[in-house]
């Protein structure tokens, strides 16, 4: 146990630097992550009641399903509306700070929900297992692989209009990451950059030695695969600043251990937003092992059934000192 501590408080003790805070410094914030509704109007009555409500920034879902909620070139659009342009004009008259959240490669929900598939979707784009099976056929969720060129390219195409046309506005990353139903990253394109640069083939590696611990070619692997989605965060978030995009740059990331996502690692994050969501409030004494309180740590707790309310697990996390929490779940009608 106390060698599972000490390896906790190592792996967190690579901190956020240099982060654009919105507001003052050392004041306070509390993020809501927001999908947003069918129709301008409700989208402006929500936010409004955010903020009554207490909210300070706001992470509006702005490409999910493979389609973005601002007028874009690159993808198509999932609304009847600009939900981007029409929050930008709400937060700036109530005083929110606006960040368009990306489910990054999550491009396609399973049938069974009825959405329709996004033009982008491609399924030579699609993450594999070893044996070749896509994300789809394991779960619910489509995604994408971060070394398929083509994605990337789209994904840096749509981060540089976000910069460019509302540079104040910031970047939330999510899904930011490969499947966790079963091993992934199998694409062609990268068994091949792995062979390439080690020599070995993915598909035919020993992954554990004869004392059971992963083995040495199985850790290079794992490297390269954590490798591919540093890079891609690299990318965006450079090709998001080279825009003109000056808002904070913030991620959804994993609450527990996932050793192909080293958020960590990326450079120019700003704050991440570790998804812990917890039923029980005690539970959140153990985040601090893996994500010590700072400025730049974001707990994510949700709210509604089986869930503690709000102000409960607002002022347990501020005494835990976490000045800055993110929320989801919250509606105008679950208030108070």
């Amino acid at each position: 146990m106390l060698r599972t501590l000490l390896t906790l408080t190592l792996l967190a003790s690579t901190t956020l630097t240099d982060a654009r805070m919105p507001g003052e410094p050392g004041s306070s914030h509390t993020a809501l992550w927001l999908r947003p509704p069918a129709t301008a109007e409700a989208l402006t009555r929500t936010l409004v009641e955010a903020k009554r409500a207490g909210f300070s920034d706001v992470l509006l879902e702005g490409f999910y399903h493979g389609r973005a909620a601002w007028t874009s070139q690159v993808a198509p659009m999932k609304l009847s509306y600009d939900a981007v342009a029409t929050a930008a004009e709400v937060a700036r008259r109530e005083g929110l700070h606006l960040n368009v959240w990306f489910e990054t490669l999550y491009w396609r929900p399973a049938e069974q929900f009825g959405i329709p598939v996004t033009p982008l979707w491609q399924d030579r784009y699609a993450t594999r297992t070893a044996a070749g099976q896509a994300s789809l056929e394991l779960s619910r969720l489509g995604f994408v692989d971060p070394a398929s060129p083509e994605v990337g390219a789209l994904l840096e195409g749509l981060v540089r209009e976000l910069g460019q046309q509302y540079p104040d506005v910031g970047l939330h990353l999510d899904y930011l990451r490969y499947p966790r139903e079963a091993d992934f990253g199998y694409l062609p394109a990268a068994v091949d950059g792995f062979q390439r640069d080690t020599g070995l083939d993915a598909l035919s590696l020993r992954r554990t030695e004869a004392d059971g611990q992963p083995s040495t070619q199985w850790q290079r692997w794992t490297s390269y695969r954590q490798q591919q989605i540093t890079r891609l965060a690299d990318r965006l978030i450079g090709a998001y600043h080279d825009a003109g995009g000056d808002g904070m740059v913030s991620a959804a990331v994993f609450g527990a251990s996932d050793p192909l996502q080293n958020w960590r690692g990326w450079h120019g994050l700003d704050a991440a937003m570790p998804m812990l969501y917890y039923p029980v409030l005690g539970l959140y004494q153990l985040a601090r092992f893996r994500f010590p309180p700072s400025e730049q740590v974001w707990p994510g707790i949700e709210v509604g059934a089986g869930r503690p309310a709000l102000h409960q697990q607002l002022d347990y996390l501020h005494r835990l000192g976490y000045r800055n929490v993110s929320v989801f779940g919250w509606t105008p009608e679950s208030r108070p």
